[in-house]
């Protein structure tokens, strides 16, 4: 338990950086952006194609949900690693000192934490535009469906303006336009 605790301990110490911070919210916002707008482009290619059904929606929203979830998290790590080493060797040369394989200490835990947020944020996002066929008709659903994905757009575009402290309702209208935009090119796209 001492060795849980221990790695714990050392995730908590090492969020509180404030560069960790910066990249935790940077990789936050690709995975969320990712999953809201990927799953939103499966919904509206499926009702365009004229194929929009419940369980397609249901499988291959949650299902590529999962698999960006993955694959963010694989990702990140690994090019948070590849960085560190990097770096590390970068910073050994300089310093005439060298590490145990050319990693600096802490470089997992380095590593893993934006990995980790990078994995959930798509998975979070990706549910968004899924859930209102759980609940609706599978029309209303996927009217729903858009109005919530570009909400969702709308309230991290005010986040990001608020910690950029440039004028929040500009951001949020900003990444409305990029969700509907995406929208537009899908239903001209597949909408025969």
């Amino acid at each position: 338990m001492t060795g849980i605790r221990g790695f714990a301990k050392r995730i908590r110490q090492y969020a509180r950086r404030p560069d960790v911070e910066s990249i935790t919210r940077r990789y936050f916002i690709l995975g969320a952006f990712d999953g809201a707008l990927t799953i939103l482009g499966v919904i509206l290619g499926a009702a365009a194609s004229g194929n929009l059904d419940e369980k397609l929606v249901m499988s291959a929203g949650i299902g590529g949900g999962i698999a960006l979830a993955i694959s963010s998290t694989v990702g990140a790590y690994e090019a948070e690693r590849i960085e560190a080493k990097v770096n590390g060797k970068e910073t050994g040369k300089r310093s005439m000192t060298t590490w145990q394989g050319g990693y600096p200490k802490g470089y997992r835990i380095k590593a893993l934490l934006p990995a980790l947020v990078h994995g959930i944020a798509p998975l979070i996002a990706a549910i968004v535009p899924v859930v209102p066929f759980l609940l609706f008709d599978i029309k209303i659903a996927a009217i729903v469906s858009v109005a919530l994905t570009l909400s969702f757009l709308f309230f991290m575009g005010l986040y990001l303006g608020s910690v950029v402290k440039e004028r929040i309702i500009y951001t949020g209208i900003r990444f409305v336009l990029i969700g509907i935009v995406t929208s537009l090119m899908i239903v001209f796209l597949f909408g025969g």
